[in-house]
């Protein structure tokens, strides 16, 4: 599977002030910066009911197995993710950039701390967003798979200021997971009953998984405007 790259900053702006009653002037545009986002080192393979049971955390060679698919798939969370909340904050009419930062993956994904901001200070605002969970979620044996996506979002201004508190959105989890914050459910044809078909079927899961993701970024998008 080919890799996808992230929009350039041209292209997004380009994308942003060509969309329909959007001045070219700029003006009303809010520019914002969509810096790296965090992932989690472990993915999740979790399944609901008894299972939850016995293994809360999901089936970790499951889990492992989903990564290096997507490894081998070239699908890098961190791009999709930044790729999804860029074209979902054009297609609102902002100004999105890509903000490069390294982060390497964590344990337990969090905002990124104050000292790793860029220097100088960029115009406009800057998206920090954490993946905390990615992977499967079935909520009983006899259910299918779907994709899961938990994400933590703040909004800081150019120098780090605070501008909006960390809020969370959560697809198709968990319901203990979901506890405290915005929670979506799976819709779509996207569900597997075994976890033996997603190697069979990796363009399709691929897909469904940026299908996901865009969900979740326009749905962040949609909060940040105060819908």
């Amino acid at each position: 599977m080919a890799a996808v790259n992230v929009p350039t900053s041209l292209l997004i702006v380009a994308v942003a002030l060509l969309l329909p009653g959007v001045a070219a002037s700029g003006e009303g545009l809010q520019t914002i910066s969509v810096v790296t986002p965090a992932t989690p080192t472990r993915w999740s393979a979790v399944a609901g009911g008894l299972m939850q049971l016995v293994d809360p955390w999901g089936d970790e060679s499951k889990a492992s197995q989903l990564k290096r698919m997507a490894k081998e798939d070239r699908f890098d969370l961190a791009k999709r993710v930044q790729q999804g909340l860029l074209e979902a904050l054009a297609g609102r009419g902002h100004v999105a950039l890509p903000l490069t930062v390294s982060r390497p993956a964590e344990l337990v994904p969090g905002p990124l701390a104050r000292d790793r901001l860029p220097q100088t200070a960029l115009p406009g605002s800057l998206l920090d967003v954490s993946v905390e969970w990615f992977g499967l979620y079935r909520s009983g044996a006899l259910e299918s798979y779907r994709p899961l996506l938990a994400v933590s979002y703040r909004l800081l201004g150019a120098k780090g200021d605070l501008q909006r508190s960390s809020r969370r959105i959560h697809y198709n989890a968990p319901k203990d997971m979901g506890r405290g914050g915005e929670v979506i459910a799976a819709t779509g044809d996207c569900e597997w009953q075994s976890f033996d078909a997603f190697p069979k079927d990796r363009a399709r899961l691929w897909g469904c998984m940026d299908a996901a993701i865009m969900t979740v970024a326009e749905r962040i998008a949609l909060r940040l405007d105060g819908s």
